[in-house]
């Protein structure tokens, strides 16, 4: 195996295919106008999401929905309920638990509930939280808490609007360190002044603190946001899919052994993407980021 692919350690875990049912609440983000306007540079109305919410779907549709994707199309034997929009522990915890509650209760109808991952920013991380994450865990029961770090590199943070340091970040890995929850972190590739190197800087320094998991996704143009005005102007360019490939094939060559790679590329659904249109082929992606992993390990 070239690195540690997650779909491959959850079979082998777990004895059988286990898909991830990626939910939206609706929780909105601090650094947004309620599910509107700010928030990051790169970020649409959909929260980083499928915009299920927006779309008025409840809770449980989403559930069926995925159940029914996951059974159909993967022969999924188990699943991992994702709260992936917006940032989910934004706002009283109460509301969370009760999204996690009837999320569990709609699924367990359907196939066994493995896990739960929660998507969040690392500055709304609160003690409570972090409580009530390892309150879940259990032998038989993986939890993770994703994190969207982006970068490590202030400036970029800066750059992306993000609204959070990097003090911060390392103050939530801290208050996670020794808890029995999982955490993973995304990363973005392809930000306008960074390091050449930077995707493998910021991967070595979450990994240095506890992070056993990792995201990768390019820079990429969607509708209706600020970062769409840069790019129809000039002022921004995303990176080609051979620098993407070579800077995420870095990262897997000289430090694959140390994380699980939860996410290679990044998925945009419901004709959003601008650019770059090479990120459609999600396949295609992957499978040259692949070769180019093989050929650094002269593999």
């Amino acid at each position: 195996m070239l690195y540690k692919k997650w779909s491959a350690d959850l079979r082998r875990r777990f004895g059988n295919r286990v898909q991830k049912i990626s939910l939206d609440i609706g929780s909105g983000c601090p650094n947004r106008n309620g599910l509107g306007e700010g928030g990051c540079i790169f970020c649409d109305s959909s929260g980083g999401g499928n915009g299920a919410w927006m779309r008025g779907e409840s809770l449980e549709l989403q559930v069926r929905k995925g159940m029914k994707s996951a059974v159909e199309h993967y022969k999924a034997k188990g699943c991992i309920l994702y709260f992936q929009s917006y940032s989910s522990t934004y706002g009283p915890l109460g509301r969370l638990k009760e999204a996690i509650e009837r999320a569990q209760a709609e699924a367990t109808r359907h196939l066994p509930v493995l896990g739960l991952a929660v998507g969040t920013r690392p500055d709304i991380v609160s003690d409570e939280v972090v409580s009530y994450l390892s309150s879940l865990c259990r032998s038989d029961f993986e939890v993770w808490l994703e994190l969207g770090v982006q970068t490590t590199d202030e400036d970029s943070l800066r750059w992306l609007r993000r609204g959070h340091d990097l003090a911060c970040v390392e103050d939530t890995l801290n208050r996670c360190l020794d808890e029995p929850f999982s955490v993973s972190a995304h990363l973005i590739a392809g930000i306008p002044g960074e390091r050449d190197d930077q995707l493998l800087r910021s991967a070595r320094w979450l990994l240095d603190r506890g992070v056993t998991g990792l995201k990768f996704h390019p820079l990429y143009v969607l509708r209706c946001t600020p970062l769409e005005d840069l790019y129809m102007s000039g002022r921004f360019e995303p990176l080609s899919m051979d620098r993407y490939v070579s800077k995420v094939a870095e990262v897997l060559a000289l430090e694959g052994s140390r994380f699980v790679v939860q996410r290679l590329t990044a998925d945009v659904w419901g004709g959003r993407l601008v650019a770059p249109s090479w990120l459609a082929d999600k396949n295609g992606v992957m499978a040259a980021i692949d070769e180019n992993v093989r050929s650094r390990l002269g593999v």
